[in-house]
């Protein structure tokens, strides 16, 4: 299993490929306080693009949501130690990952710390290796620590979280339906699930860490609960069945989700509580409903943010 370094967090050299994209996501949710967040940004250097969901909810319903795809990369936004877009967003990569937000109605300085070394779980978890067919993933769970502001809210945040990090051509038209699922439940333990649905079927795939040891997901059953928009999570449930003959019985609610749409993709990121054999832990459960094929944004949610700047949840 490759384990990647303190270097590999940082910006890559991309080759002439249109589709060529790199990408930071983080995912962080407290359970005692409700407060939480969710940050993908994608740099798309040969098309000179950005694509960018954040959003962060506090205890009293009050979010923040930017989305931005395909807008112009500024000179600024990429660098050897950092990405971001523009004033707004910022990630640095000193050792630690620090995410730094401004807006009007919302500013964030959080630092993420990781719980176990960077790995490619695709290595051990998918049967050719590469869910992306090309390039580099990892993912790793860890802490969120650091403060935010919604609106006139000061916020400490304090949060168990998981991130990824991604370097490769990627295709948005092609998954057409998608429940990507990591559970952290503490640097000892944390699981991952993830099912598309493709031509040709649906890849499977996952692992558990549990005790500085990584346990592939042989296969899974994912059921999700969703609102009449057709894409919102209520809750989720999930069994997985580990390489080591373990099955989990594992299951999620939602606390506060947001909608990420990037390039024609609409997935809900429904942020909310884990459990997994009485332990409670954070949960994302990303999900996509899409096997029409259709590329226009969304026209209605229910119990997801979808209205860019600061708002209140229903």
């Amino acid at each position: 299993m490759q384990v990647f370094s303190e270097d590999d967090d940082r910006p890559h050299p991309h080759d002439d490929h249109p589709l060529w994209q790199e990408s930071a996501l983080f995912c962080w949710h407290d359970m005692d306080s409700g407060t939480g967040g969710f940050w993908r940004l994608g740099q798309e250097p040969i098309a000179g693009a950005i694509n960018s969901c954040f959003g962060v909810f506090g205890p009293d319903g009050k979010r923040f949501r930017s989305n931005v795809t395909g807008v112009p990369m500024g000179g600024g936004d990429r660098g050897e130690g950092h990405m971001g877009w523009g004033p707004h967003l910022r990630v640095d990569f000193d050792g630690s990952a620090r995410i730094r937000a401004d807006f009007p109605d919302c500013e964030a300085e959080l630092a993420f710390t990781d719980f176990h070394p960077r790995f490619d779980y695709q290595s051990i978890a998918v049967e050719d290796g590469n869910l992306e067919r090309s390039g580099h993933h990892f993912e790793v769970s860890g802490r969120m620590t650091g403060h935010m502001r919604i609106g006139d809210q000061e916020i400490s945040v304090d949060a168990l979280g998981y991130r990824d990090r991604s370097w490769s051509h990627r295709d948005w038209t092609w998954m057409r339906g998608t429940r990507w699922w990591p559970c952290v439940f503490g640097p000892d333990l944390a699981t991952h699930v993830v099912h598309v649905a493709r031509d040709g079927g649906m890849i499977k795939a996952g692992y558990v860490w549990r005790d500085g040891k990584t346990i592939p997901v042989v296969d899974s059953d994912v059921l999700v609960a969703l609102e009449s928009d057709a894409m919102t999570p209520r809750n989720g449930q999930g069994v997985l069945h580990l390489a080591n003959g373990e099955t989990m019985h594992i299951s999620c609610d939602r606390g506060d989700a947001l909608v990420m749409h990037v390039r024609g993709y609409t997935a809900v990121e429904t942020l909310g509580t884990a459990i997994l054999n009485g332990r409670r832990g954070m949960s994302n459960l990303e999900v996509c409903t899409n096997p029409a094929g259709g590329h226009a944004e969304p026209v209605c949610a229910l119990g997801s943010n979808m209205v860019n700047g600061l708002s209140s949840r229903p």
